[in-house]
């Protein structure tokens, strides 16, 4: 399986392990190598790998001076 949606729609959405059938939230999936741009996910029951989740972020080139910048965790 290729790229995901973005990590915090994932994290919400019903999944189902093509490998063994487990279902369940994408948030309950075993992290797998991370990278600059996303992290692997993996079946917490067969640990096959699920595929890849971009990392939710966005980006303003010269924001507006009032525009606050929310930086947060996402939390699992």
């Amino acid at each position: 399986m290729g790229l995901l949606d973005f990590h915090g729609n994932f994290a919400r959405r019903t999944v189902t392990c093509r490998h063994c059938g487990w279902t369940g939230h994408g948030a309950e999936m075993k992290n797998g190598e991370s990278f600059g741009n996303g992290i692997d996910k993996h079946c917490p029951a067969c640990s096959e790998r699920y595929g890849f989740v971009q990392w939710s972020v966005a980006v303003a080139d010269n924001p507006p001076a009032d525009w606050k910048s929310n930086i947060g965790r996402v939390e699992f």
